[in-house]
């Protein structure tokens, strides 16, 4: 039977108390499916994951050399694992070996977060080996509307050590975010999609610390249920390989509109103008100071590459777009994001929302006017060498 790992043994009386106060859930230390929606900018239950105010709950104990203890998965998450099954727990359990205090750990938010150690870390003749683990939350929301997900997320390859780091070249070990928006459940499902992070807690130079990394993506719900994805894979066998996940957190995502105006005839300025909102969520978290930042870009078949147009924070506005290829066809597309601005302050930890890049809009391009003809009179003619035009569309 699962049974949630408690902070404090407390008299009968109070115990009881707590019953009477709703506090029956945290006892059940169960994965429970579809969650609805709540009063709150974060519909994701246990988001932080503290063990003190959201509680773990135990599994299977792991094939470590070293470990007697059942894993400690979150309440409200369920964990599934590739390759191995890797060690799993509250950070300040496995590190202070208690969830009262205030020692250090790692961590971006509150007290706590999760930490998951490859198999035989330090030890045995093969440390360090492969997994790759995701913990998941099936949350109700809005089918048709876009969610913006965030996270906090570092990995440490070759452990801790960085004097300097001894991670291989070409190792690494991955962290992604993900969102199925058919409410699957298989994190390896065509249907999910990820954002990916690979860098190391420190840089190339193996010495200087670049630490907590922010992953962030969005999609449009496709059903009544969205499932969010944490994941670690630790693809290759390295000693020391661990990884720490916090601070997840699922808005509805910011919104842009585009609309785009032909050229006239004999001209090649396509009219661009865009509208965008941050939604109902954002503006609700608090002390938040979430501005409006919109990425406009355009497509050519010849470049076969989505290019900037413009990028800033003008919520609302409009350009013109000089279209360098006639008698053919511009595609244009938008996306808003919430940000805030470097050094004002605002919510911590500093999430940030990308919106949805909204469906291409086609502009055709026309040839332009046949001009008049000049007969052609060689006296006096100069010849220039011919300069070929090589900025492509």
């Amino acid at each position: 039977m699962q049974r949630v790992i408690c902070r404090l043994f407390v008299p009968i009386v109070l115990a009881i108390g707590l019953l009477v106060l709703g506090k029956v859930a945290l006892a059940q230390g169960e994965p429970a499916g579809p969650i609805a929606p709540v009063a709150s900018p974060n519909p994701l239950e246990n988001a932080s994951f503290e063990c003190g105010d959201g509680g773990y709950y135990e599994d299977v104990v792991p094939p470590d050399e070293k470990t007697t203890q059942p894993n400690l998965v979150p309440n409200r998450w369920t964990i599934t694992h590739a390759l191995t099954t890797p060690v799993v727990s509250s950070t300040r359990i496995f590190y202070a070996k208690s969830c009262d205090g205030s020692a250090f750990i790692e961590r971006i938010d509150g007290e706590d977060s999760v930490v998951i150690r490859a198999l035989d870390l330090e030890w045995s003749s093969a440390p360090g080996k492969p997994f790759d683990t995701s913990l998941y939350q099936q949350v109700s929301v809005l089918s048709g509307t876009a969610y913006s997900l965030s996270g906090w997320m570092v990995s440490l390859c070759g452990g801790s050590f960085s004097d300097p780091n001894d991670c291989p070249a070409g190792y690494y070990m991955a962290k992604l975010l993900g969102i199925d928006p058919t409410g699957g459940t298989d994190p390896w499902a065509p249907t999910v999609q990820w954002a990916e992070n690979r860098a190391n807690f420190v840089g190339e130079d193996g010495r200087s610390r670049i630490g907590w990394q922010n992953l962030r993506l969005a999609a449009t719900a496709e059903a009544m249920t969205v499932t969010v994805f944490a994941r670690i894979n630790s693809p290759f066998r390295w000693h020391g390989n661990h990884a720490f996940i916090d601070a997840l957190s699922l808005v509805q995502a910011p919104t842009a509109t585009l609309t785009a105006t032909s050229p006239i005839s004999g001209s090649t300025l396509i009219s661009l103008q865009w509208t965008s909102d941050l939604g109902p969520d954002i503006p609700a978290i608090e002390g938040g100071k979430y501005r409006l930042y919109l990425d406009l870009e355009y497509w050519h078949d010849q470049k076969q590459i989505w290019s900037a147009v413009a990028t800033g924070d003008q919520a609302n506005g409009s350009t013109w777009f000089d279209a360098r290829c006639t008698d053919s066809t511009y595609r244009f597309r938008i996306r808003a994001r919430a940000e805030q601005p470097e050094g004002e302050g605002g919510a911590w930890p500093n999430q940030r929302y990308p919106g949805v890049w909204t469906a291409p809009i086609d502009v055709y391009v026309p040839p332009p006017l046949p001009g008049p003809t000049v007969p052609f009179t060689p006296a006096n003619s100069v010849f220039l060498p011919l300069v070929t035009d090589v900025r492509g569309c």
